[in-house]
């Protein structure tokens, strides 16, 4: 199961990178010998970079026993490892025995949302045998 990012999260990525290349190519234009104007187009490529990767992968992917998280370094918890699951307002915070992962609701689109609050509804984390 893939939980998506909402639409307007990568688009205005999108827009943030490819506006900060603009102004890069822009202020190499007016004076091409300052490090800040290569800089700007950098940045840019790099923010149009993480929208492009964030497309193709999603937020969270639940597959084959294990829920991952992706970023740059992705996160993987395995759900026979989940001892808790911490609702809060705005955000879910999983935990194992020597792990947490935190996935925030406002990066999620609504049917998305909808598919992970009935997984971790009827997800029954596994109780610990060990005394603390």
């Amino acid at each position: 199961m893939k939980i998506r990012y909402c639409k307007s999260v990568i688009r205005n990525n999108y827009g943030y990178g490819f506006t900060m290349i603009g102004l890069g190519i822009f202020a190499v234009y007016i004076n091409s010998s300052s490090v800040f104007s290569y800089l700007w187009i950098f940045l840019g490529i790099l923010q149009a970079g993480t929208s492009y990767y964030r497309q193709k992968y999603q937020y969270l992917t639940i597959k084959e026993n294990r829920l991952i998280r992706h970023s740059i370094i992705p996160k993987s918890i395995a759900l026979s490892d989940i001892r808790r699951v911490k609702r809060y307002m705005n955000s879910y915070k999983i935990e194992t025995h020597n792990q947490s992962l935190r996935i925030e609701k406002e990066f999620i689109e609504t049917e998305s949302l909808q598919r992970l609050n009935l997984f971790l509804k009827d997800f029954k984390p596994q109780v610990s045998t060990h005394l603390r």
